[in-house]
């Protein structure tokens, strides 16, 4: 694959455009079965990402490394503002695309892609309060989400590069749902057990509220990465290399 750059596939350049393994399946965007080949194509070349391919150029997406990453506080039962360092997300390479859409006239891309199990580990601190209880913490935590569906939707305009086609991202969306989320945050409250296992109980026996409260924070927050990564990918392949 190396169709539209296939938003995961955005994730694993590094730097210019790089000759990827004959492993990855490529589509023709002139043929009518385009989207589902490069469905088919960005499923086959994720499950291949499990670790890094530097002789091409490729990272690995076991795990995913996020730097840092700040969630804002939310209106309702989650009125408390956290922030992520060291952030790996794995379980990305075990992810399904259930759809697939480029419109080449519009020149739009409609990209669903669900993670049966993705666990995000980091080092976190947080303050506020959950419901009516505060929150107070830092140290180690992990996020567990059980069949997560992203949803993207990214616009593209074409311009022209030393007399080549490129895309470029002009806009971007992503949402993000979540069938289950289970949360174990170490540390909270100086290492006091009792209100750290009471603090846990209420972010999970409540996760669904408290998710949708941070939603916005967390999708805009995810967008960015994904979005600045595809971005890049596109400003570095021309059109007619990416579909042959």
């Amino acid at each position: 694959m190396h169709s539209l750059v296939t938003f995961f596939y955005v994730l694993i350049a590094i730097s210019g455009c790089v000759k990827l393994p004959s492993s990855f399946q490529k589509c023709d965007r002139d043929k009518s079965d385009c989207n589902p080949c490069i469905a088919k194509a960005v499923e086959n070349a994720i499950s291949q990402l499990n670790h890094a391919r530097p002789s091409v150029g490729l990272i690995g997406l076991e795990p995913l490394e996020i730097p840092f990453m700040s969630i804002a506080p939310g209106g309702g039962p989650a009125s408390f503002s956290h922030n992520y360092t060291n952030l790996k997300l794995s379980g990305l390479t075990q992810g399904k695309v259930s759809k697939f859409d480029v419109d080449f006239d519009k020149k739009i891309i409609y990209f669903d892609f669900t993670v049966p199990h993705l666990r995000l580990d980091f080092m976190y601190d947080a303050t506020g309060k959950i419901l009516v209880l505060p929150i107070d913490g830092h140290g180690p935590g992990i996020i567990d989400l059980s069949d997560l569906l992203l949803s993207f939707t990214f616009d593209l305009e074409e311009y022209e590069k030393n007399d080549k086609k490129y895309y470029k991202i002009i806009g971007s969306r992503l949402t993000l749902e979540p069938k289950l989320i289970h949360y174990n945050l170490d540390n909270l409250f100086n290492g006091d057990e009792r209100l750290g296992k009471q603090i846990n109980d209420v972010l999970n026996d409540n996760w669904s509220d408290i998710f949708s409260d941070l939603k916005s924070s967390y999708e805009e927050s995810f967008n960015k990465i994904f979005t600045n990564t595809f971005d890049r990918l596109l400003g570095k392949v021309p059109v007619d290399e990416i579909f042959g």
